[in-house]
C-alpha cells in the first residue's frame, strides 16, 4: 500500500472512508440536552458502504464502478432517510434533531463517487 503511487481516485476514495469514519463521532442526534454520535445511532451499519471501495484501493486491485456508484448512491439516500426520521413535530411545530454527523456523511459519500469517477483502474 503506497499512498503516494495511487491516482487520483484511489486517494479521493481513502479521504471519502476516512471521513465517513470521522463522521461516526459526530453528533447523529442532537436535541440540545442530549446527544448521541453515530456509534450509538447504529451508523457504523452505514460506513459498511465503503468497504468494498476502501479494500478494493488499498489492495490495488480493479474497481466495479457501477457497484461503486450503487454504494455512494445508496449511502446518500441512507442518509436523507435517516435525517428525515429524525424529524419531529414539537408544539405544533416541525424540529429536525439530526445533528452533523449524517450530512459529513452525505459530503463523504459525494466525494466517493467522485472518487469512483476518477479512478483509472
Amino acid at each position: 500500500m503506497n499512498f503516494q503511487k495511487w491516482d487520483i481516485g484511489g486517494k479521493l476514495i481513502f479521504i471519502a472512508a476516512c471521513a465517513a469514519f470521522v463522521s461516526l463521532f459526530f453528533d447523529w442526534v442532537d436535541i440540545g440536552f442530549a446527544s448521541q454520535n453515530g456509534f450509538g445511532q447504529g451508523a457504523v451499519f452505514f460506513f459498511l458502504l465503503f468497504l468494498y471501495p476502501l479494500i478494493v484501493v488499498i489492495r490495488e486491485q480493479r474497481l466495479n464502478k457501477l457497484l461503486g456508484y450503487i454504494l455512494a448512491a445508496a449511502g446518500v439516500i441512507f442518509s436523507i432517510i435517516y435525517i428525515s426520521s429524525k424529524s419531529v413535530d414539537f408544539l405544533g411545530s416541525s424540529v429536525n434533531a439530526a445533528g452533523s454527523g449524517p450530512y459529513v456523511f452525505i459530503v463523504a459519500c459525494i466525494l466517493l463517487a467522485v472518487g469512483i469517477f476518477k479512478r483509472v483502474r
